[in-house]
């Protein structure tokens, strides 16, 4: 039951935690819903009650740790939660129509709400799912070893959703796995799916997830370059795009003398996981400014339309979805630019890490897991030189790092190549040179994921079925 003195407790339990502003935005914004709230409205009292119904990839003594901190929760909320009854299946679930989903999740009924309203929708379930979810997280990684994130996963009694229907509904409510723009154009030649340069780097063993026993394999991030990838009419256009220009105008912006300070700012470039918006960032590097960072992001553009449409015929064994709010929260946008300038100064760093990411409704469907593992979506970055002339003496390569032997990979800014890099590699920018002038080198970045479009697929491979040529190994990755 909830009663009028339960809603302080519920008000205090609201705390803007990473978990909770994940949730809220990526859901919320991504939808335009509102949450609604159960007790503005309604009677002072709701007989609202929860009760577990059924667990698939969670021992016994995982779920009865999880129970007691779900009771407790509940407890907080005075709100009854039974858990007597459960049919527990310890196998985790294995989804063919979400490969690499996990496969940790308990379900839980909820009665005492209208048949009408998403049980998702509602502020209690929301913040119960949160703070729960918190809780178990914490008891979860209080071990040694920590184990795998747990799906809490509510309906109404008398839905007849299983269990993969709740893990589809968390998929798509929180837009994990949505395809990017598909083209409906073939290529009219091979050739420009074929790389110019393959490098593997930061070579490591890692541990072999799926496997009845612990085990380990060798594993490297790559670095792909393409320089047949994009014509030249798409380049300008995105370019234009960048720079908040109609895609047909043949007036770009003058770029001797930097950016456009009405659509670029010093200072906005904050796309790294882990690095807040009030965090200063390196060097102050010129970044488009939010309303630009929305446009490119949420709006229409045929140039972006394009080329998202050719990246899918690029890996046409994948499925490719843009990097969702839903893994780092807001502060992350799956689309960026930068234009860096002589003088600027950055650090290392990587754009992501499927191992390293925080509790979130990603973390929750598909777990953590090494980058490149079978059968797991992998993260990575597409980055997209766009000035239409960048001199060989003006530098500013996109540098990558081999951090067990410092050596270093240069790649080279060329007018339209395209680089595509695990999410996980070292990598840094390099500022122009004095040759530039005030000259900024124009970059577009799409952070994507790749999912599997089938159970245990080979994420190492990113060929799609194309000789390629040979992959050039650099220090740690020549171990074998």
């Amino acid at each position: 039951m909830i009663t009028s003195s339960a809603t302080e407790a519920f008000v205090s339990l609201s705390h803007d935690t990473s978990r909770a502003m994940i949730i809220r935005h990526g859901r919320q914004f991504r939808q335009g819903r509102h949450i609604l709230s159960l007790t503005d409205d309604s009677p002072s009292e709701l007989d609202v009650r929860l009760g577990a119904s059924r667990s698939a990839g969670v021992d016994q003594d995982e779920l009865s740790s999880v129970l007691e901190t779900i009771a407790s929760v509940c407890q907080e909320f005075c709100i009854t939660f039974e858990h007597n009854n459960i049919q527990t299946d310890p196998s985790p679930l294995r989804l063919e129509s979400i490969p690499g989903a996990l496969g940790r999740v308990l379900l839980i009924d909820v009665s005492g709400l209208p048949d009408d309203v998403d049980v998702d929708d509602t502020e209690l379930i929301s913040q119960i799912k949160v703070y729960a979810s918190e809780q178990i997280d914490n008891v979860l990684c209080s071990d040694e070893e920590s184990k795998q994130p747990i799906l809490l996963a509510f309906r109404h009694t008398h839905s007849n959703d299983n269990l993969e229907d709740v893990i589809a509904k968390e998929v798509a409510d929180y837009g994990l796995r949505d395809a990017i723009s598909e083209s409906t154009v073939k290529m009219n030649s091979e050739i420009k799916f074929l790389p110019s340069k393959h490098v593997q780097i930061d070579g490591a063993f890692v541990e072999t997830i799926d496997t009845p026993v612990s085990s380990q394999h060798f594993d490297t991030s790559s670095v792909i370059v393409f320089d047949n990838l994009v014509s030249t009419g798409l380049r300008k256009r995105l370019l234009n795009v960048v720079n908040g220009i109609p895609e047909e105008e043949t007036d770009a912006w003058d770029e001797v003398d930097g950016p456009n300070p009405t659509r670029w700012e010093r200072g906005s470039l904050t796309d790294i996981a882990g690095e807040s918006v009030n965090d200063e960032p390196d060097g102050s590097c010129w970044g488009l400014g939010t309303d630009a960072i929305e446009d490119i992001c949420f709006n229409y553009h045929p140039a972006i339309a394009e080329f998202e449409g050719t990246l899918s015929q690029l890996f046409s064994d994948f499925t490719i979805s843009r990097l969702p709010e839903a893994v780092f929260g807001e502060c992350i946008s799956p689309l960026t630019a930068n234009a860096p300038t002589h003088g600027d100064s950055f650090d290392y760093h990587i754009d992501a890490d499927p191992l390293q990411v925080p509790p979130s409704p990603w973390a929750d469907v598909y777990g953590r897991y090494p980058n490149r593992s079978q059968g797991k979506p992998r993260f990575i970055s597409c980055l997209l030189y766009l000035n239409e002339v960048w001199e060989p003496s003006w530098g500013a390569p996109t540098q990558f790092l081999d951090p067990p032997t410092l050596e270093v990979v240069d790649i080279m800014p060329k007018s339209g190549r395209c680089v595509i890099m695990d999410q996980d590699i070292s990598h840094t920018v390099v500022d122009p040179s004095s040759d530039a002038g005030k000259r900024p080198r124009f970059s577009l970045v799409w952070k994507l994921i790749l999912h599997p479009k089938r159970l245990n697929q080979d994420m190492t491979d990113l060929s799609c079925g194309r000789s390629w040529i040979d992959s050039q190994l650099i220090g740690s990755a020549r171990a074998t």
